[in-house]
């Protein structure tokens, strides 16, 4: 007869707040004893796993309005708890920055896609299986990157500093490059560009992000700006379920022939979400030919510094940024 194992939580109370105020509250409160949960995709895994074991879980779901999607004439609001699936199906979404509806469709499946929110895919975790497993690395607390000397291949290029995790999430980079604002409630609600968020192991190598005890990211602002376009790449060995081996974001204006407000963002190749001015130099103020997508293709790759295992990242995000421009340039 078959037996079915399940890995069970360690016993938790579960807090539903009525509204923001009451959830930083508690969250200042209970502090490291609490665990913040969105759509729960990874929490749920870790605390099945019991790399987390939380005495509070603080369930968002129960507060209203934060699950909102509103396109206007200048700007884009999402509430955090919008599911990737809200953005993927959006048409308005898709019209006005489809490089945040296509990365949104790149997340994992449709199924976690339905359940999985903006904020939790901007604010998960290291996925690093070093920091996820047995081992004491850096981040976990221990006193060496086992990756660093270990199985390195799908670890970052760039921006590693005694850690080479790299950022998980596909929503960062298009939010990045589109120039989104985050708003994070707390004790003082505050506003800071997205790219804000995420802090580089070389601050603080335990934390993927700069909220502290109290604070909640509550809504994300897209600005809606006139002749725009955006795009996102994501390179995985499968096209469904797998984290990014590297992605590519980029959104520009075009205004009389010329690229204006270039930003080139990656993903799965660094720390935090990696923005390349160099690669948008070679891009900004000139027209989006073959030789100026050469130049920034070229660009993006300065200073790139793989592992043992992972120089094949090198030529592909030089792929990737190609791909992306020559998209644009149609």
């Amino acid at each position: 007869m078959w037996q079915i194992a399940a890995d069970e939580p360690v016993a938790f109370e579960l807090l539903s707040p009525r509204s923001l105020d009451e959830a930083a509250e508690l969250a200042a409160r209970h502090r490291e004893d609490c665990a913040l949960m969105a759509g729960g995709s990874d929490l749920l895994d870790q605390l099945k796993q019991h790399r987390r074991t939380p005495r509070y879980v603080i369930n968002l779901k129960t507060i209203p309005g934060l699950r909102t999607l509103n396109v206007t004439g200048d700007r884009i609001s999402i509430g955090t708890l919008t599911t990737l699936g809200d953005l993927e199906r959006n048409e308005a979404l898709t019209r006005a920055c489809a490089g945040l509806a296509m990365a949104a469709a790149r997340v994992a499946t449709p199924q976690i896609r339905n359940v999985g929110t903006l904020g939790g895919n901007l604010l998960q975790d290291s996925r690093c299986p070093y920091y996820r497993g047995p081992w004491h690395c850096y981040r976990a607390g221990g006193i060496q990157c086992d990756a660093r000397h270990g199985v390195n291949q799908e670890h970052a290029i760039f921006g590693g500093n005694r850690c080479y995790t790299v950022s998980p999430s596909d929503t960062a980079p298009a939010l990045i490059a589109l120039g989104a604002t985050a708003t994070v409630h707390g004790p003082v609600t505050r506003q800071l560009p997205v790219e804000d968020l995420f802090m580089p192991p070389g601050e603080n190598i335990t934390v993927m992000h700069r909220l502290a005890h109290g604070q909640i990211l509550s809504e994300v602002t897209v600005p809606i700006r006139s002749g725009m376009r955006s795009t996102f790449i994501k390179y995985a060995m499968r096209q469904s379920w797998d984290f990014a081996i590297a992605s590519v974001a980029v959104a520009l204006r075009i205004d009389a022939g010329l690229a204006r407000d270039v930003r080139i963002v990656f993903g799965g190749v660094a720390p935090i979400p990696w923005r390349n001015v160099d690669a948008e130099r070679e891009i900004e103020g000139k027209r989006l030919d073959q030789t100026t997508i050469e130049s920034a293709a070229r660009a993006a790759i300065v200073g790139a510094r793989p592992l043992a295992q992972n120089e094949y990242k090198v030529p592909l995000v030089r792929k990737l940024v190609r791909s992306a421009l020559m998209e644009l340039a149609q």
